[in-house]
């Protein structure tokens, strides 16, 4: 096994990273919530940014627990013994900007083991609601030059994280993919590499975003459609992902997993954009897979 502890601070490394760089570009720092594990040992670091001139709600998340109440669905898939201890450590964010331009963004990075089972996990994905091509080519060509330094298969990831973020009922992606990987075992400290880097490009794959877009005056119609895209996001989370499940079934702290919902946001009955517009483009265009890094 891998020194846990050295991973732990490595994760701790990453968040800071992150929370110093969202602080240079926000006009209102994050509150901080130092956290213990009810069920178990550990707890984390929950920051929590809200109501800042970038971020209308925002969260980058430390956590590092034990306990013997393992999640069934990491019990199931790989066989372990129910009661066996576990120690499950990550980072995790969403950032929900006021501006419809500002596209929202997710990442996470994680290691789990029980056992003598152990796994690094992890992935980052956007979700604009004006979408620009240059700028989402651009990041994904980032995405790449971290999985190529990595030694890790940019192609596959990328189909992992566009089958991983659908929306079944929706038939459609949750926004245009970015990278995924679940379950990496062997070479630990080489996932451990790969985990570290996608942190640390945090800056890189969401600073042009911020700086070409955020000055960007918008409509009221824009806001709203905004609100609108964002109850998909919700819709997802609560029903699909993996972190908020594990979070759910091992009793973890409430807060700190539902802190990826945004403050506000619309459904709207049987919405439809009309053909030609901007909204209709992102629904025909770019929520479906894109072969990003290759095209025009």
């Amino acid at each position: 096994m891998p020194d846990a502890n050295a991973i732990q601070e490595g994760f701790k490394d990453v968040q800071n990273d992150i929370c110093s760089f969202l602080n240079e570009h926000n006009s209102k720092s994050y509150q901080e919530d130092c956290w213990k594990y009810e069920k178990g040992n550990g707890g984390g670091i929950t920051r929590v940014w809200a109501d800042g001139d970038l971020i209308e709600k925002g969260g980058v998340n430390f956590s590092a627990i034990r306990g013997t109440s393992l999640p069934q669905s990491a019990a199931t898939k790989f066989k372990i013994p129910e009661g066996t201890e576990f120690l499950a450590t990550g980072v995790s964010l969403v950032i929900h900007p006021w501006s419809p331009f500002v596209p929202t963004i997710h990442m996470n990075i994680r290691y789990f083991e029980a056992g003598d089972v152990a796994w690094f996990g992890g992935g980052i994905d956007l979700t604009p609601c004006y979408p620009v091509k240059d700028q989402i080519i651009n990041f994904h060509e980032t995405l790449k030059d971290v999985c190529d330094r990595s030694g890790h298969d940019y192609a596959k990831d990328k189909a992992t994280c566009d089958d991983y973020f659908y929306l079944p009922h929706r038939d459609e992606t949750r926004g245009v993919g970015g990278i995924f990987f679940d379950h990496l075992q062997g070479d630990l400290d080489t996932h451990f590499d790969y985990a570290k880097n996608l942190g640390y490009a945090f800056k890189d794959l969401y600073r042009p975003f911020i700086e070409s877009n955020r000055d960007q005056e918008y409509t009221e119609d824009q806001r709203n459609f905004l609100l609108y895209r964002r109850g998909r996001y919700v819709e997802f989370n609560l029903v699909y992902d993996r972190g908020t499940i594990f979070g759910l079934q091992s009793k973890g702290r409430i807060e700190s997993i539902l802190m990826s919902l945004p403050a506000t946001a619309h459904w709207a009955y049987d919405y439809r954009p009309e053909p030609g517009t901007p909204e209709h483009t992102l629904t025909d265009f770019y929520l479906k897979p894109q072969d990003w890094v290759n095209m025009d």
